[in-house]
Parts: structure tokens; C-alpha cells; sequence
């Protein structure tokens, strides 16, 4: 978290939290749903517009950290902002080696790379979910056709394996277990109040 935004908060320790104007999308896009702008309407404009300045959106990916309760949120300043998740509070891409075009590694839509891969799975979209040393995220969709993921026939618990040749660890193989429902699963929640 940013020095400036930590003081911040030391300096305004009471400023109430806020929730539903931060939206993540399935890609890793930020939304800012502007709840005060005249005419607003829940359920014309709950996907709020996207955010396209770099500043800010690095900004935000330095300062977004997830509670106790599983409610992520960007810290801005001494004010917490709670974000409406539509798949996940991390969205992971695939980057290929420079040496190695074969081996991979993930990185968050926050620019940060992964280093542990904790229960894998996947759901009834044929989305692939992880949790990490960094939190639980998904696997950016444009990019599961980088991954090797085996048909296991017969196997009705672990539908598939993902074989991943990675940067950091070599080759691993991980059963990936048929979840129904990624928030409750990971622990996190979609929707935070």
C-alpha cells in the first residue's frame, strides 16, 4: 500500500467506507459506477464505465488488497471502496518465458507475478480458478488456450488436468476439481455490504 494513502489514513481514521462504485470485470477492467451522476439508475448503469487512465489503474492495483471477510477493496486515501467482483478479486494472465517459450508464469491485472498455485479448479463455464499466495483470481479467458488442460475419462471429481510448465517450479500437473460456486469455494464475496 502506498506511504502517502497509509498516512492518510492515520490522519482520517473515521471516514466511512463505500460500496458499489468500483466494479472488476471478468477481464481485469476497473468500472466506476457514478451512483451521484443525475439520472442514475441501478439497472441501467450498474456496469459503470470503464477506467482507461494507466495512472489511476496502477494507482488502484497498488492499493487493492482484500478483509478478513473475503470484501475486497481499493484503500483510496483514508476512504475504503469496496469492489462488486463478476468473477473474481484477482484476473490472471499468462506470460511466456523470454528464454523458454514452453514455460510460463501468471500475473494479476495488478501487475503482480504469482509464485504458488493453490487448488485449481474449475466451473461449470469451464473457467479455471486458483487461489495463490496473493489471493484467490481467475484465468483471464483469452488466455486458457495457452494452458494444457487433459480430458481425464472416467474421472467424474477431476474432470481435467492442467499441466503447467512453469518458470518457477518446472512441470507440475494439477487435478482440476468441477466447483459450482467460486465465492463460497475461495472465500470471497461477489457482492460486498
Amino acid at each position: 500500500m502506498d506511504d502517502v494513502v497509509q498516512s492518510a489514513m492515520k490522519r482520517w481514521p473515521e471516514v466511512p467506507a463505500v460500496f458499489g462504485w468500483l466494479r472488476l470485470d471478468a477481464r481485469g477492467q476497473w468500472h466506476l459506477i457514478q451512483r451521484d451522476a443525475p439520472g442514475f439508475d441501478p439497472l441501467l448503469h450498474q456496469r459503470g464505465e470503464p477506467i482507461t487512465s494507466p495512472a489511476m489503474i496502477d494507482f488502484i492495483g497498488r492499493n487493492y488488497e482484500g478483509d478478513r471477510e473475503g470484501r475486497w477493496f481499493w484503500q483510496n486515501g483514508p476512504q475504503r471502496v469496496y469492489v462488486n467482483l463478476d468473477a473474481a478479486p484477482l484476473i490472471l494472465r499468462v506470460l511466456e518465458s523470454n528464454q523458454h517459450a514452453n514455460k510460463h508464469r501468471l500475473v494479476t491485472h495488478t501487475g503482480y507475478l504469482i509464485d504458488q498455485i493453490i487448488d485449481p479448479c474449475v466451473d461449470d463455464q469451464g473457467r479455471i480458478f486458483l487461489c495463490s499466495e496473493l489471493g484467490p483470481g481467475m484465468i483471464h479467458d483469452l488466455d486458457l488456450a495457452q494452458l494444457r488442460l487433459d480430458a481425464l475419462p472416467g474421472e467424474s471429481a477431476a474432470p481435467w488436468l492442467w499441466q503447467w510448465d512453469s518458470e518457477v517450479h518446472g512441470k507440475q500437473q494439477f487435478p482440476l476439481l468441477l466447483i459450482e460456486d467460486a465465492p463460497s469455494h475461495y472465500g470471497f464475496e461477489s457482492r460486498p455490504l
